[in-house]
């Protein structure tokens, strides 16, 4: 099978096309030049009107016809695009064509997010990219042939009848789903590192309204309960978070009950185990990459399985940027032997949030980048690459576990009414005999 990458200067500017048989060939050879004997496809084209016309004959190949026709029909009248042999995924060569594109075209490049750092992640790091809104299926098709990337069995030692969300389904994630993945291992997780992670960030998810397999949760604290109320979207076309304090003062002014619940809330039951949070990030890595890279990580992966033991592992930085709320993660893969820098490292997105961090434990590392001077070698090239983010270092190598706490303060805006955009409920008291 032939696989091509069609470039465009556009949003998402790479469509990928698999040629199976000669048929195929002879069709994309008449839709690009008109003309189904010239075999020869260059790689440089115009997407003029008489191309845009001749759309309608990738109809014969089925449902895969309307993305294909859908990409095409987005590029604008008589600008280029690339016909590129070969699967291209990363994304700085692929921002780097597109960015060419726009200059020869003279046009303002769409895709700017890489704008700052893309020069320093294309001498060192290959890019991969994954979005909760994309529908993805890693690894093998047949079930027969899968082996599970975690504990390396396969069928019928193992079963692979339960989808494997490459990123847990409680963050958000829909569509990015790891085949590669057996049931033992589903589970195991589900049940461990994965709860760690929806209970550390479980506020932010009712904060944002995120659903998960169950919808929205309820959090319940020592003395609050939170939850995203649904009800309202009908009536007031938006939610309506609600917060559920004991010992509410008597009192009908709101500052004064402002005053009271602006404090710290613990949460018992959102327990979690700081070193897990470390491991689950890793192994949405490790669900997500290509099969060929998984042989470097065996360290990684037994360390995920392992029982919780001391680990000197480096930090996790959290910064703050514009962001939606849809789980992404972007991987960095090191194309060099210049081991002063680590393999792989990624960068998370949940609610919101970022977080940077380094994949521990795999083969292609010299160092373990938990010395003062590594790390601060591997942060002085995203610094200089990015000097407008503010890493905070995060300690993720506790095996103890801890209770979830939140500092709240609240106030309200002078442009709210009481009544409209916010309420004050008092819960009826008994009656005293």
């Amino acid at each position: 099978m032939n696989q091509f990458t069609v470039i465009a200067n556009m949003q998402s500017p790479a469509l990928y096309i698999n040629f199976g048989n000669t048929a195929s060939v002879r069709l994309f050879s008449e839709l690009i030049n008109g003309d189904p004997s010239q075999n020869t496809v260059k790689h440089l084209q115009t997407a003029s009107q008489d191309f845009k016309d001749r759309l309608h004959l990738l109809d014969v190949i089925g449902e895969r016809a309307y993305e294909m026709k859908k990409y095409f029909a987005q590029i604008p009248t008589g600008q280029h695009y690339l016909f590129l042999p070969g699967k291209i995924e990363d994304c700085i060569q692929i921002y780097i064509y597109a960015k060419q594109l726009s200059q020869l075209d003279n046009v303002t490049l769409k895709t700017t997010d890489l704008e700052g750092i893309y020069p320093y992640l294309y001498d060192h790091y290959e890019v991969r990219t994954f979005s909760g809104s994309e529908r993805i299926n890693i690894g093998v098709y047949d079930k027969t042939k899968r082996v599970c990337r975690f504990c390396g069995r396969s069928m019928p030692d193992v079963k692979f009848s339960q989808k494997a969300h490459a990123i847990s389904e409680s963050l958000g994630n829909k569509g990015l789903v790891c085949r590669e993945e057996c049931d033992d291992c589903n589970h195991r997780f589900n049940e461990t590192i994965e709860q760690d992670v929806t209970k550390l960030f479980q506020f932010n998810l009712i904060l944002k309204g995120i659903k998960g397999k169950n919808g929205i949760p309820t959090m319940k604290g020592d003395t609050v309960s939170i939850t995203n109320e649904t009800k309202t979207q009908f009536n007031e076309g938006r939610n309506t978070l609600v917060l559920k304090v004991k010992d509410m003062p008597d009192s009908q002014d709101p500052q004064v009950i402002l005053d009271s619940i602006s404090k710290q809330f613990n949460f018992p039951n959102n327990k979690y185990v700081p070193q897990n949070i470390y491991k689950c990030f890793c192994k949405y890595v490790l669900s997500l990459i290509d099969s060929q890279y998984l042989p470097y990580f065996k360290g990684t992966i037994d360390w995920i399985n392992e029982a919780p033991i001391k680990r000197n592992l480096p930090p996790i930085w959290h910064y703050e940027v514009s962001s939606n709320n849809v789980p992404f993660l972007a991987i960095m893969l090191r194309k060099h032997n210049h081991k002063e820098l680590p393999f792989c490292w990624a960068i998370l997105n949940i609610t919101g949030l970022q977080f940077l961090f380094i994949l521990p434990f795999c083969s292609r590392d010299k160092y373990k980048f938990v010395g003062k001077a590594r790390v601060q070698f591997f942060l002085d090239g995203l610094k200089n690459a990015m000097p407008n983010i503010n890493l905070q270092p995060i300690k993720c190598n506790g095996i103890s576990p801890d209770d979830l706490k939140i500092n709240a303060s609240f106030n309200i805006p002078q442009d709210c009414v009481e009544g409209r955009d916010y309420y004050f409920i008092t819960p009826n008291k008994k009656p005293t005999e």
